[in-house]
């Protein structure tokens, strides 16, 4: 994870880098708002945040963390910020600011490694080749986006968009309810939906398990590795006449 954090105390600074290190984050430090919103704006392109989080301060000189979050808001790609701050009347005005979240300092060091990792959390996308198959992470492109991942991300499963697909299909609109049905009920499903739009009126086939993404555990070797075991439990469901 990379993370940007603002705090003005030396103390304090040198205490999150140690600490973060030590979780295998790469840490930058700004010591106000106004350096944080510099990092932010010299590390990132048009589209696309450096930082996975800010955890940004509130009282602090030169700029404050009200002030550098709304400049961050109007000015950069969506960047994930919790508010960090001793004052509790903070609060209010840090979320109108545009804070995803907001932590009262001092916080135990087990809480603030879970609310981290929590709200930097992504999206994985999958972009798809005529002979390849590749795999990123991505952050949300804002706040509701993040509500969206970090909801999905408490009961284990992962977003997924696919790019680069050379079809698309019509699905029943409740059919994300029937495959939660055949997860809760099976140990293998497999289901077909005919495809109207592709021009040859193919026939697409949805393959459904109790198989879970959950995104920190799953790395690019592991879900190729998923795709060849699945791909060999599907050939005994190949139907010649299809």
């Amino acid at each position: 994870m990379k993370i940007l954090i603002a705090e003005d105390n030396s103390d304090i600074r040198m205490l999150h880098q140690k600490r973060m290190s030590r979780w295998g984050y790469h840490v930058d430090l700004a010591s106000n708002g106004k350096e944080a919103v510099d990092y932010v704006q010299k590390t990132g392109n048009k589209n696309i945040a450096y930082y996975d989080l800010c955890l940004m301060d509130i009282n602090m000189p030169i700029m404050n963390g009200i002030e550098a979050i709304q400049t961050i808001r109007k000015n950069t790609p969506y960047l994930p910020v919790i508010a960090y701050s001793a004052n509790m009347d903070n609060k209010a005005a840090s979320l109108k600011a545009g804070a995803d979240e907001f932590l009262l300092k001092p916080h135990p060091s087990k809480a603030l490694k879970e609310k981290l990792e929590e709200c930097a959390v992504k999206q994985i996308v999958l972009y798809l080749g005529d002979e390849t198959l590749s795999m990123s992470r991505i952050g949300p492109a804002n706040s509701e986006e993040l509500t969206e991942l970090r909801r999905l991300d408490k009961k284990g499963i992962a977003k997924f968009t696919v790019i680069g697909a050379p079809f698309q299909f019509l699905a029943h609109k409740n059919i994300q309810h029937k495959l939660l049905h055949e997860f809760n009920n099976s140990d293998f499903q497999y289901t077909e939906l005919l495809d109207r739009t592709h021009e040859e009126h193919s026939m697409i086939q949805i393959h459904a398990s109790k198989i879970w993404l959950k995104k920190q555990s799953l790395t690019p070797e592991q879900f190729q590795k998923m795709i060849e075991e699945e791909n060999e439990q599907l050939k005994k469901y190949e139907n010649p006449e299809h």
